[in-house]
């Protein structure tokens, strides 16, 4: 492309661009709140067919040069990628309730193997822009679901305890006394978004533990694209807690920050293996290059994630500190070999296969 083309095709990327936020500002508020289908489709012709970066005297190239190795999926693959199916799990169910009021057991049956239903989980109270945050996330993790059982095979849904009992058990660990009333995650916005900064962020840690133990051209893709999305993720919820985090979370009297710092401390504390953790605000030596207190992305001395290991995470899950001891999100223990093996019993036991 010459420096006119280029000139040309910037100013219809940022048209574009801003018509997709203007596509999602003008949605309509309500339970189940729908965005104008006509300007979807002039998005999709002016970025499909629109000709934006083409022009250049030829076909684009959209595909990725061959693999080094040209091998899919290795054996040995399997169960690290499988393993992150639990976490999955727990998140889907826990936006999909949430937003919709309904699981996987209603939107995506096939992929829960016959796994058992969570316990638990429910609508929340959310305002618009945090059910809109909520129900993309949901729908997000099926397609994850769906994209890890594709490429590695599944493991059957574990029972998981998303009740607001199991999330007020974590808060009270986290503030190491008993909150009143119990902390509930459905109540409302705020206890939602400080109850998504409980799960989500693990799977960034999983993913960031799994990716050098993995070889297959197609594994490697796929973590790469779950990192990217979970990391989004996390970034957006971050975001809004730190907006309001000098906010006093009611009625407990303590703030957004020192919630999250305090559940952050639990992690580490139960993880057991130093700080792979931290709130949203810490001291500037901990910042990134020790200037800023700031700290809505947690990252480690030179601002990359953090990394843990399947039993690092079993051991914060579970709530025991014990990857051999179930309880907590998965009062049976978790699914798939990895995780079975932790508890001395064949992956057939809970259907993991």
């Amino acid at each position: 492309m010459n420096n006119l083309q280029s000139e040309m095709a910037s100013p219809r990327i940022c048209c574009s661009a801003l018509l997709v936020l203007l596509l999602v500002s003008s949605c309509n508020a309500g339970d189940h709140p729908a965005c104008p289908a006509a300007w979807s489709a002039a998005v999709g012709a002016e970025l499909f067919h629109g000709g934006v970066g083409g022009g250049g005297g030829g076909e684009a190239q959209c595909s990725a040069a061959a693999p080094h190795t040209p091998v899919a999926v290795f054996a040995h693959d399997v169960d690290p990628v499988r393993f992150a199916l639990n976490l999955e799990f727990a998140e889907a169910e826990f936006f999909l309730h949430a937003a919709f009021g309904v699981g996987l057991d209603h939107l995506a049956p096939n992929l829960t193997l016959g796994g058992p239903p969570p316990v638990g989980a429910r609508k929340a109270g959310l305002d618009e822009l945090t059910w809109r945050v909520c129900a993309e996330f949901a729908y997000q993790e099926i397609g994850h679901l769906r994209a890890i059982q594709r490429t590695v095979g599944g493991i059957p849904r574990p029972l998981i305890d998303l009740s607001a009992h199991n999330f007020a058990k974590v808060m009270d660990e986290a503030v190491g006394y008993h909150l009143d009333p119990p902390f509930d995650p459905y109540a409302n916005s705020l206890n939602f978004l400080l109850a998504v900064y409980v799960i989500p962020y693990l799977g960034i840690n999983g993913y960031t533990g799994t990716n050098p133990l993995i070889d297959g051209y197609a594994t490697k893709r796929l973590v790469a694209g779950l990192l990217a999305v979970e990391s989004g993720q996390d970034a957006v919820v971050r975001g809004l807690l730190f907006e309001r985090r000098r906010e006093t979370v009611s009625p407990y009297g303590a703030t957004v920050a020192e919630l999250t710092d305090r559940v952050s401390a639990l992690r580490n504390k139960l993880g057991q293996c130093g700080v792979k953790d931290e709130g949203l605000i810490v001291p500037e030596q901990l910042g990134a290059e020790g200037k800023i207190c700031t700290n809505i992305l947690s990252a480690n001395v030179d601002s990359l994630s953090y990394s843990r290991t399947p039993a690092e995470l079993l051991r914060i899950l579970y709530l025991t500190g014990d990857e051999h001891v179930p309880g907590g999100f998965y009062p049976e223990g978790a699914n798939g070999r990895i995780a079975r093996m932790f508890l001395k019993k064949p992956p057939r036991i809970n259907h993991g296969v």
